[in-house]
């Protein structure tokens, strides 16, 4: 077993709830990392089709940076395109160009001169890993919907506010925060021909979730020093009110996510306002509050921000954090100005960027690096955006570089991919 670890160029590996639990697998897929061979994972997974079975413990921690090959439900459809697939992996990574002729191969000389630029042109990036859920960034028009006031009271509530004022705390106590909305422009009509005051106002928020109230209780804050006890006989009460809705969690990382209704509010988000007025008669009004649409990062928004041509555009990669409505991206793209670079973009906020970049010498110099370290993977950008972001040169096996792994992870989900660098046509 050991021998054959040593002598093999690519180490090939089919996973499956019983190669997790062998022994045996577990010391040669250890020894095989440890000798610093190729690997390819070929995930399996469980016969049972409907269970999606992921390797875990010592398994999933081995393979946690690699890039698998999905061999899922293999059939007898797409059983020869798969071991295609596998076939041009191998060959991408021990030289080899696959011809028109299934049968003809030419192999790339082993000798390179470490100054040499060029990209193996075998090399077939495998395929993009998307797991976990996105922020629904689509512009919705969404339109509140307009309430009247109800109830027996003769007092009639009324918002005049052209717009809500949402706030969420600075920073959460003990693990609570208040997510408050204002508004500015609240009126108490009293339609009777006597004097009706209030004597009690609170407030609620509808809740969709299962298994509660439809409406909770929340704080009212009346924000101007006025009496609201008696109210003139058809007049009108101008006031301000804020309603303070008490949240388990962090809130909002920027302003831009903390003026708003915190992704944990259900979206329209119901408000109601209740009064019990000095004849014991009650009134409610429902108000509707809708968040406006995040500016997330998108590759449109990078592209016209940074200026850049989309032929220079080499790979974008990201992937959400839906807990704290963030997007961590990654741009790769070139200039072939006077000074050619291969530039890099790396972020959560369209406002605040990492903008690393390689000339050719730095190229040149991990290409040096690679061959003096027999590794055909090298750790760049180590201390951009960690532990989020991660990424790796990768390098042919004659140490050209040839491409760039990016695995962005965030706290629900997980986007790997794998940008060729076409490093002749840039330099």
């Amino acid at each position: 077993m050991a021998e054959g670890v040593e002598n093999c160029c690519v180490f090939v590996c089919f996973l499956t709830p019983e190669y997790q639990e062998s022994l045996n697998c577990k010391k040669e897929l250890t020894y095989a990392v440890q000798k610093g061979k190729s690997i390819i994972p070929c995930l399996i997974g469980n016969e049972n089709k409907n269970e999606k079975w992921k390797p875990s413990q010592w398994l999933g921690l081995t393979i946690s940076d690699m890039v698998y090959l999905n061999f899922r439900n293999i059939n007898e459809i797409n059983f020869e395109n798969k071991c295609q697939e596998l076939i041009d992996k191998i060959n991408s990574i021990i030289g080899i160009k696959r011809s028109e002729s299934p049968h003809q191969t030419i192999i790339i000389e082993d000798e390179s001169d470490e100054e040499d630029l060029q990209i193996s042109s075998s090399f077939i990036p495998p395929e993009i890993i998307r797991e976990g859920p996105q922020i629904n960034d689509e512009i919705l028009e969404i339109i509140p919907k307009i309430y009247s006031s109800e109830g027996d009271s003769s007092i009639r509530l009324i918002n005049q506010s052209k717009e809500i004022e949402c706030n969420q705390d600075l920073y959460a106590r003990n693990g609570k925060f208040f997510n408050s909305f204002t508004f500015p422009h609240f009126i108490f009509h009293n339609t009777s021909s006597e004097y009706v005051g209030i004597l009690q106002l609170s407030a609620q928020y509808e809740n969709n979730c299962e298994n509660s109230n439809k409406w909770i209780s929340c704080q009212l804050i009346l924000n101007q020093d006025q009496q609201i006890i008696n109210i003139e006989p058809n007049k009108l009460l101008l006031c301000s009110i804020t309603i303070k809705i008490e949240l388990n969690g962090s809130p909002g990382v920027d302003n831009q996510h903390r003026f708003r209704a915190h992704h944990l509010l259900p979206q329209p988000l119901k408000l109601k306002i209740n009064i019990e007025d000095t004849q014991m008669k009650h009134a409610s009004l429902i108000i509707e509050q809708v968040n406006r649409p995040l500016n997330l990062p998108t590759l449109e928004k990078l592209i016209d921000q940074l200026n850049i041509c989309q032929s220079n555009i080499l790979g974008f990669v990201s992937a959400d954090d839906c807990l704290i409505e963030i997007r961590y991206f990654a741009l790769v793209y070139y200039s072939n100005d006077e000074n050619s670079f291969i530039k890099f973009s790396f972020g959560c906020d369209l406002s605040s960027r990492r903008s690393p970049s390689w000339d050719k010498q730095y190229v040149k110099n991990l290409q040096k690096k690679a061959k003096q370290e027999k590794k055909f993977e090298l750790i760049v950008h180590e201390n951009i955006f960690d532990p989020f972001i991660h990424c790796l040169a990768l390098f042919d096996h004659c140490f050209r570089l040839q491409a760039i792994y990016i695995k962005i992870k965030t706290n629900t989900s997980i986007t790997i991919q794998t940008i060729p660098l076409p490093i002749q046509q840039i330099f």
